[in-house]
């Protein structure tokens, strides 16, 4: 999906934040993969792991679900609404009830990997400060560069997210999120982009953290665009159903 010449040409931030949340507003798809974390000495684990994710009038719903091993199965639901902070819900099968994730947890590990429950969000687009910076080259492409930091009612574990996008599609192809408390700069580079019913998407995510050994990879292996999902996928219940 292309832009319109004015974003071809010097994109301006208004332009790139409404292209951006026009985006998220359509957000509808389903997707399956695992987990992956490499270690120092090159040993993998992998984890099983299942996505669906439908923007409604009232806020944006992630549902992902860890179908194994048994024993680590788990759930987590995540709720962006049009305006104020985010949820992070958290059940099992076979729990009484599910937990809401505090804010200051939203940088716990996922599973063990690189990727944190935030990163599940990938909320930062909208953010209240917004910066775009002159455009820098990627590889073979040539990128948007925008700087987003939370205002303090933001609810966020990272001072910074900067997002290098694609010029055309303004998809993401590397991202670096910087840690509040420790400064710490986790980096992202988005692998495999492709085009399915007019929605850009990566069948790979590496995440990588300065000055640690190792890398975690999300690997999408299918998925589907525009499933038409319905409130129903996204009841809390589901968090705890057997």
């Amino acid at each position: 999906m292309l832009l319109s010449s004015a974003l071809v040409g010097a994109a301006t931030r208004d332009e790139v934040l409404a292209r951006l949340r026009s985006q998220r507003n359509a957000t509808d798809f389903t997707a399956s993969g695992r987990l992956v974390r490499v270690s120092v000495s090159g040993e993998r684990s992998s984890i099983p792991i299942s996505f669906r994710a439908h923007a409604f009038p009232d806020g944006l719903r992630i549902f992902c679900d860890v179908t194994g091993p048994p024993s680590g199965r788990a759930r987590v639901l995540l709720c962006v609404p049009p305006s104020g902070p985010a949820s992070i819900r958290i059940g099992h099968p076979g729990d009484r009830s599910s937990k809401e994730l505090p804010v200051e947890h939203w940088g716990d590990r996922l599973l063990g990997t690189d990727f944190t429950y935030e990163d599940l969000l990938e909320n930062s687009v909208m953010w209240r400060r917004q910066t775009v910076l002159a455009e820098a080259q990627y590889g073979a492409r040539t990128c948007i560069v925008l700087r987003s930091e939370p205002a303090p009612e933001d609810h966020s574990q990272y001072a910074s997210v900067t997002s290098w996008l694609d010029r055309d599609i303004l998809h993401p192809v590397k991202v670096e999120k910087v840690v509040k408390s420790t400064g710490e700069v986790r980096t992202f580079i988005y692998y495999g982009l492709r085009e399915v019913k007019g929605v850009w998407s990566a069948n790979q995510i590496e995440c990588r953290v300065a000055g640690k050994p190792g890398a975690s990879f999300l690997i999408i292996n299918r998925g589907a665009e525009k499933p038409h999902l319905d409130r129903a996928a996204f009841d809390p219940s589901l968090l705890t159903k057997p």
